[in-house]
């Protein structure tokens, strides 16, 4: 009879071999695994610790109860390239913000977040809104603000959509779906010529942001609060714009090619801001401008204005980067608190005295050369900015001990820093 006969050293490779073979299928198993996780039954807060650890959560929130995540916000992470998985244990999510990240497409779970009111996705390379976003029966607040997305898939106007944000991806014009929206309170589009004429009929709409190549049409909106119409290039406003009762706020940035306000402006008892930065041909503002109280008015680069009426009921003046040799008239005569004419050319404030609300002013950057004695009329003064002007002494200046006044960067600061 033969014997085998195996050596300790072929016993000792096996055993070796065979060790290896169990951590490599350990390894494959626990990768498996992992891959299957279920997240849906994964308790929230062990899904949130994980979803913490792998990304910048800028900010949650919780329900009543503290149980459920209602709501989270991650902006600015780049490797956010998809929906992380562990949101699927989040059952009561109301609330989704993943604002300039990676994100390329809008997963299917997203069907099972009953609660789900709100998706915002501005600034994500997504280039197609998926058909099942009309499962999502609740949402009723969307931002596809700087997307790739093209085009509302069929169904997507029986959603209950009260905030639409298009502005910056590709969807173009004043899309039909908008017209099933009945409730639309905020909508926020890209550039399109002029307004539909029936633009009137979305009786909730409150916030409105588009470029316009013709203001038509906007004086039709009579539920409307804030107009953002910057970088339109419409040369007058229509007439009738006074007569909207509830608009608080109207903002034409770089309306380049504005020439006129309408006098009707006078009958907006509500308006509280009226931004005009950069529209270079507006020459005045309408006399009856005065009779609205105001709480902030924006003049940055109107390098052309020449006067505003007198007696402005408006809290803050500001006024960046302009070339005014002399303070347009009027201005002097308002009541603002605060007046900010920053990196100016102009050389004379004789007559700021006349502004008795005056508390905080700053001039700076400028090209000032003295301070005129009515200064001391501004009996509210508590802040006088002058950095950056040409002002050699400051005699016959009377300025209270009280107020907090900066001069640096004038020449009689720079001759004071030297004598001590």
């Amino acid at each position: 009879m033969k014997q085998n006969h195996i050596s300790i050293g072929t016993v000792q490779r096996k055993l070796t071999s065979a060790k290896y073979f169990y951590y490599f299928i350990s390894s494959v198993v626990t990768i498996l695994l992992v891959g299957c996780t279920n997240y849906k039954d994964m308790e929230e807060k062990e899904a949130f610790e994980k979803l913490y650890a792998k990304y910048n959560v800028e900010y949650y929130e919780n329900d009543s109860n503290d149980e459920h995540l209602t709501m989270i916000v991650i902006t600015g992470e780049p490797s956010l390239t998809e929906f992380p998985e562990e949101m699927q244990a989040f059952k009561k999510l109301q609330e989704i913000r993943f604002i300039n990240c990676n994100v390329t497409e809008i997963p299917e779970f997203i069907t099972e977040f009953p609660e789900l009111k709100a998706l915002w996705l501005e600034g994500n390379p997504i280039k197609v809104l998926p058909s099942f976003i009309t499962k999502c029966r609740k949402l009723n607040i969307l931002d596809l603000s700087n997307t790739e997305v093209s085009q509302f898939p069929e169904g997507f106007g029986n959603l209950p959509i009260t905030s639409l944000y298009i502005e910056g991806s590709k969807i173009q014009g004043f899309p039909n779906e908008l017209y099933q929206f009945d409730s639309l309170i905020h909508l926020y589009l890209n550039p399109i010529n002029e307004l539909p004429s029936d633009i009137g009929n979305f009786e909730k709409l409150k916030h409105l942001k588009v470029a316009l190549k013709s203001f038509k049409y906007l004086d039709t909106i009579e539920s409307i609060e804030l107009l953002i119409l910057n970088n339109s290039t419409g040369t007058h406003l229509p007439e009738g714009l006074g007569n909207l009762p509830y608009l608080k706020g109207l903002n034409l940035r770089y309306c380049k090619s504005l020439f006129k306000l309408p006098l009707s402006l006078g009958n907006l008892a509500f308006l509280s801001k009226l931004d005009l930065t950069g529209c270079t041909r507006i020459t005045g503002l309408p006399s009856t401008l005065n009779q609205v109280r105001m709480r902030i008015l924006k003049l940055d680069e109107c390098n052309s204005l020449r006067s505003v009426p007198k007696g402005l009921q408006v809290g803050s003046i500001w006024a960046e980067n302009v070339t005014w040799k002399s303070m347009p008239t009027g201005i002097f005569d308002s009541r603002a608190h605060d007046l900010n004419v920053i990196n100016h050319q102009i050389t004379d404030i004789t007559g700021i005295g006349r502004m008795k609300n005056l508390i905080n002013l700053d001039l700076s950057n400028g090209k000032i050369k003295r301070i005129p004695p009515d200064i001391n009329q501004c009996t509210k003064l508590d802040l006088f900015i002058l950095e950056g002007n040409e002002i050699e002494n400051t005699y016959n200046a009377e300025i209270s001990e009280n107020v907090d006044t900066r001069l640096l960067g004038n020449p009689v600061f720079d001759r004071e820093q030297i004598d001590e």
